[in-house]
């Protein structure tokens, strides 16, 4: 309810606002024309703020309303009937009113529907129950102080020289600074069973002990695991870090502007409750080489296109969306390419549509 009497305020203050001005251009100017095309230079430049990104958020309605309604010189019907007169500033200002209530109702049963869908759907019973113990839990590490970006790392539980060398770049820094309000977590399943098992495992206790840093699930840590391992990720942060704002999750071998990065996930978080911010893929396929490391048989995944998902490298959310996903990985028929489970799989089966930005992008490094 909050968020509709934001959208019908900002469309009044909008309106207003063109009233205002628009008046005032109408009184500098005879040619009704040009003061139009002042009123919508002016309007367009005003409205530059606003976050375009997609047509059906809030702002984009309202702006869709004001540049369509307002604007334009000529309604519809004026161009049948009176094609060389203009339309008047209070005509266009009772057509943007009307045409952005339609607009915003519109919005809202939509909004109504997909809420609706998604209770149905969170009814339906648990298939993957994710029911792994901890060796190492940390439930207290976001217990004390406020957490406004935690940041998640799936790690192999023999990768020490890549949680030592991620320790010492800028985002451990970032996160070390308590100004940034910011914490990172390693998380990895354990160790796989053979000669080296307590070895490994002996010296991933010492690791916790030094940096306490480290989450680790009681599942077999493989690469076909990657599914559990980034649900692990989800449950564990839904679970005991609940007052965080959002979750940055990142692999350990890319690199990416913590600052663009962080200032684009809160662009995003004024115009959607929940999202996914990545890099989206499109078309993409399923590899059906028995040999290759990303192999899906038919059996997993019978489908020819994967649909649109989220390159899992690099993931920003609000901790909302870190429960609907994992909510929604307990419900929804798994495959173990965890991105496109996760992000094109899970995702719409709880509404959480998947964004993109510019500065929300990432190189991978090579070790």
């Amino acid at each position: 309810m909050k968020q509709q009497t934001r959208i019908i305020l900002v469309a009044s203050l909008t309106i207003n606002f063109l009233w205002l001005f628009g008046s005032s251009f109408f009184e500098l100017y005879n040619d009704p024309n040009e003061a139009m095309r002042q009123v919508r230079a002016l309007a367009a430049k005003s409205l530059q703020k606003f976050d375009l990104e997609s047509v059906n958020s809030p702002k984009a309605i309202l702006i869709d309303s004001v540049l369509d309604c307002i604007l334009d010189p000529l309604s519809k019907d004026q161009e049948a009937d009176e094609p060389s007169k203009p339309t008047t500033l209070s005509t266009a200002l009772k057509i943007a009113q009307e045409s952005t209530l339609r607009k915003v109702i519109h919005k809202l049963q939509l909004e109504l529907s997909e809420k609706k869908a998604v209770i149905s759907f969170l009814s339906q019973p648990i298939i993957n129950n994710h029911d792994f113990g901890y060796t190492h839990n940390g439930s207290l590490f976001c217990a004390h102080g406020d957490i406004d970006f935690l940041f998640v790392v799936p790690s192999a539980p023999h990768f020490f020289e890549r949680r030592e060398s991620a320790r010492r770049r800028d985002l451990y820094r970032f996160t070390k600074d308590m100004r940034n309000k910011a914490k990172l977590l390693f998380f990895l399943g354990k160790p796989q069973f053979g000669p080296d098992f307590q070895e490994i495992q002996s010296q991933i206790d010492k690791e916790v002990e030094t940096y306490g840093d480290i989450i680790q699930e009681n599942f077999e840590d493989v690469y076909k695991n990657i599914r559990l391992k980034a649900v692990s990720m989800l449950k564990w942060t839904s679970t005991y870090c609940r007052a965080a704002r959002f979750v940055i999750r990142t692999d350990d071998d890319i690199r990416f502007d913590i600052g663009n990065s962080l200032a684009a996930l809160q662009s995003k978080s004024l115009s959607y409750t929940d999202f996914i911010l990545g890099e989206r893929k499109d078309n993409g396929s399923p590899m059906r080489k028995v040999s290759h490391k990303w192999y899906v048989s038919p059996k997993e995944y019978p489908q020819e296109n994967y649909p649109p998902y989220a390159y899992g490298a690099l993931l920003g959310y609000p901790i909302s969306t870190v429960a609907l996903l994992y909510q929604a990985a307990l419900r929804v028929e798994p495959i173990w390419m965890e991105d496109v489970y996760l992000t094109g799989i899970c995702a719409p089966k709880v509404g959480v549509p998947i964004l993109r930005d510019d500065n929300f992008v990432f190189d991978h490094e090579v070790y």
